[in-house]
């Protein structure tokens, strides 16, 4: 009889030991899926701001191209040719008058 009641204190306490260690286990893998969640969110932020800085970027650049197309489009005109001349070297025509203040 004795031997018997060692039998079955020994199962309930492999029974308990089981118990915990799946539970110590389980709560280990629900740390690990939260941790790696929080994580995710991280970086699914700083992705999200690097994509915004991005297209401000892409948008800057294309305002700089529509301008430098537009310039292009002038560049060999006359009017773009004496505007040069009188805002960027001073000059002014043989005819006019410069008054100064």
């Amino acid at each position: 009889m004795a031997g018997q009641k060692n039998k079955i204190k020994k199962s309930s306490h492999n029974r308990v030991f089981i118990r915990i260690a799946l539970g110590m286990a389980l709560i280990l893998a629900v740390a690990s899926a939260v941790a790696i969640y929080f994580e995710q969110e991280t970086q699914i932020a700083r992705m999200l701001e690097r994509k915004a800085g991005l297209e401000r970027r892409l948008e800057n650049a294309q305002a700089a191209r529509d301008e430098l197309l537009e310039l292009k489009s002038i560049v060999d005109t006359d009017e773009y040719i004496e505007r040069i001349a009188r805002d960027q070297l001073g000059m002014v025509r043989s005819d006019e008058i410069i008054f100064e203040q």
